[in-house]
Parts: C-alpha cells; sequence; structure tokens
C-alpha cells in the first residue's frame, strides 16, 4: 500500500459525492489484464499483467499427482483469455476461470516437467517462476539431506592429496569435471553420494584407501521469494539454515506501510498440498521468537501484507484514510481526525462496511449516544467507511 495513492483516491472519492454524502463509494478497479511467459536457461517465468496495486492473491502448489500450481486473485475482474499454450515442456498450459464461489480469477497452470520455484511482485504485476524438476534418472539422496543442483558449487577434498582437492561448479547437463575421473553425474544426488561415488573412483585405480570429503559450498539451485510490503522484493539464493527473518533482513527490512501480518507458504519436499503459516510481526521480531521463526525451504513464498485502513468523510477536521490499528472504534476513529466540525450531526453518522460479494451494508450510528456512554461502541473493520453528515438547520 501506497498512502499517498490511497489519499488521492479518497479526495477524488469526497469530492466526487459532495452532492450527496449518502451514496456509496465506487470500489477500485482490480483487474487481471493478461499473460506472457519467456523461457531461459534458468526455467520458465510466466508474468501476469493486473490493475495496480497488485490485487491480493493466492498462489498454491498442488500434490504430485495433479501436477498443477493455482493462483487466485479474489474479487478481480477477468479480462484474460480462457487458455494460453505455454512451452509445453515445463508448464503446458494455463486455464483461467472464475474463482471460489464464482467471484474473482483463478489460473490453473498445468505443468510438464517443471515445477514451482518462486514468485515475485513487479510494479506491472506478478511473475510466477517454473524450474525444471531434477531428472528422473538422478540417483535418490539420502534422507533428509540436501540435493544438489545445477549452478551448485562442491567442495572437494582429499586428505593428503592437495591436487586433487578443489571447487567444481555443477553445469547445465547436472555434472561436474574431476581430476582422473573425467565428468561425473551428481544432480539430485547428496553431497555424501557423491563422496562415496568419488572415494570408490579413486581407490579402484588411484589411491589406496582415499579419504574424501565433499560440501556443498554454493547452492545457486534453491530459491526462496519474497513479496508484498519489502523494500527488495524478489526471489533470494536460499542459504544453509536461513529462516524468516535472514529473509526479510536480506531483502532490506519491512516498508513503512507493512502490516501486522507475515504469511509463510511452504509445501513439503515430498509434493505434498503446500500449506500457509500466518505469524504476527512483532512476534517474529522479539527475542523468544524461536515458535515462529521457521527455517526456510527451497521453494517457500514468505508474504508481507499492507496495512489495513479504513476512510472518514464529512464534517471532520481532517478527513481521509487512516490505517487500521488495534482496538480501532469508531469513536476513536472521529478523534484520529481531529474531531468533529461544528455543523457535524453526530446522530446520523454512516458506517459503510463491506460484507463479502460486493454487497455493502449500511449503518446509521448515533455518536452523540456513544459519547453519553448510553451506546456500546462499534469497531471498525478494514475498509470501513465513516461519514459525518452536516447538520440540518
Amino acid at each position: 500500500m501506497r498512502v499517498r495513492g490511497i489519499v488521492l483516491s479518497a479526495l477524488s472519492l469526497a469530492i466526487g459525492t459532495c452532492a450527496s454524502w449518502g451514496a456509496e463509494p465506487q470500489a477500485p478497479s482490480r483487474e487481471v489484464r493478461g499473460l506472457q511467459f519467456v523461457l531461459s536457461s534458468a526455467g520458465l517465468a510466466v508474468q501476469i499483467r493486473t490493475s495496480l496495486p497488485v490485487p491480493l492473491f493466492r498462489c498454491n502448489a498442488g500434490d504430485a499427482s495433479s501436477r498443477e500450481v493455482i493462483l487466485e486473485v479474489p474479487e478481480a475482474a477477468n479480462r484474460m483469455e480462457s487458455r494460453y499454450a505455454l512451452d509445453g515442456h515445463l508448464v503446458q498450459e494455463a486455464r483461467v476461470e472464475a474463482g471460489t464461489d464464482a467471484s474473482g480469477v483463478r489460473i490453473r497452470f498445468v505443468l510438464g516437467e517443471g515445477s514451482l520455484s518462486g514468485v515475485e511482485q513487479t510494479p506491472e504485476g506478478l511473475i510466477i517462476h517454473f524450474a525444471r524438476l531434477d531428472p528422473p534418472d538422478s540417483p535418490p539422496s539420502s534422507s533428509g539431506e540436501y540435493r544438489i543442483g545445477i549452478g551448485d558449487k562442491l567442495e572437494i577434498s582429499v586428505f593428503g592429496h592437495e591436487d586433487l582437492s578443489r571447487t567444481a561448479d555443477v553445469r547445465a547437463d547436472g555434472s561436474i569435471s574431476y581430476p582422473l575421473i573425467g565428468d561425473l553425474k551428481v544432480v539430485g544426488m547428496g553431497p555424501s553420494e557423491v563422496d562415496a561415488e568419488i572415494t570408490r573412483a579413486l581407490g579402484k585405480d588411484y589411491l589406496v584407501d582415499p579419504d574424501v570429503n565433499v560440501e556443498v559450498k554454493e547452492s545457486q539451485s534453491r530459491w526462496v521469494s519474497i513479496l508484498g510490503e519489502i523494500r527488495n522484493p524478489g526471489r533470494y539464493l536460499l542459504k544453509r539454515n536461513m529462516h524468516v527473518i535472514d529473509l526479510i533482513g536480506e531483502a532490506g527490512g519491512p516498508t513503512k506501510d507493512a502490516g501486522p501480518g507475515v504469511t509463510i507458504t511452504h509445501r513439503d519436499q515430498s509434493g505434498a498440498d503446500s500449506r500457509q503459516i500466518v505469524v504476527e510481526r512483532d512476534r517474529l521480531f522479539a527475542s523468544d521468537n524461536q515458535d515462529v521463526n521457521l527455517a526456510l525451504a527451497p521453494g517457500d513464498i514468505v508474504s508481507l501484507g499492507e496495512k489495513e485502513v479504513f476512510y472518514i468523510r464529512g464534517e471532520v477536521a481532517k478527513p481521509g484514510p487512516y490505517f487500521l490499528e488495534k482496538d480501532m472504534t469508531i469513536l476513536k476513529a472521529i478523534t484520529f481526525a481531529g474531531g468533529f466540525s461544528q455543523f457535524a450531526n453526530r446522530k446520523d453518522v454512516v458506517l459503510l462496511r463491506n460484507e463479502g460479494d460486493r454487497a455493502q451494508k449500511k449503518t446509521t450510528v448515533n455518536l452523540k449516544a456513544i459519547e453519553d456512554g448510553k451506546a456500546p461502541d462499534i469497531s471498525l473493520k478494514s475498509n470501513d467507511l465513516i461519514i459525518v453528515p452536516r447538520r440540518v438547520f
């Protein structure tokens, strides 16, 4: 969220309805407008063009049997075609349909040999990144051990043989070059398996009981994504023992408009359904954050939501949008807006609230009774609009 844009929107709304304060405000246009894709050596990048600011969205990876990724944009109008043919190898096609309860837009990406590797928020909309799955003939890694990928750097040492110790890059074909052995396929293997393979090859023809050690020095094949109200959203290299707070720090920290919630979307490496965990940002930055500062895994998506807002129009000192603080009530909101003007009608204040399915509920509130303690105060929700009318003399 950018406050400047909201202020202008609110002012335009006030100007457009000044002749009739009871009229319902126009909701901002939210649209999903088109799709295009780029295929590169790193995989497939699918750009989704949307209205600005980018509408709220969810991106979920299905299980291994369904072989699809679903992007949902609730309450957005559909300006797209019903089907897009993609590269055919990593992702076969994108199918566009109505979202849950026939509202919003849902895009189903039917996967080929690819898998979801990240989601990036851009000034034009969203980019969904897909990468190639590990080759089917890659040896399985040991249980729980890191799987080597293309672009990784391996540190290989042989005790007592410095000439055989070196750093090896995993090439695009999934192999490394090593003295005496030549090309060795390592993608999809664990470091201990590469260790055993090099030990076997050296011990067979060249050395007696070689003592080999293989470690992953740098991982270039594992990514996590962070988006939303963060200073530098995008994809980041997953470092060893990286946690949520580490990724937020590497991305420059939250913006001033970041809200209280942080969402972590995680898909198990077994291919199980993705799951979302929402934690409070204040808890995440606390000293005793061990229960919420989760360890990240390849493909995880961290999202920082924007602050929620409410709006005040009419006979108050400072009409406009305001951040929705904890335990905010309609009476506190009037105080935030500088109080009533001398012409305010306190008995017929209007509260407009979205109730879902784009319906809007209108409630007339007697603030004079609330001030006098004769009626309970009303808690505010996100996007509530308070209209204070002028007294009729």
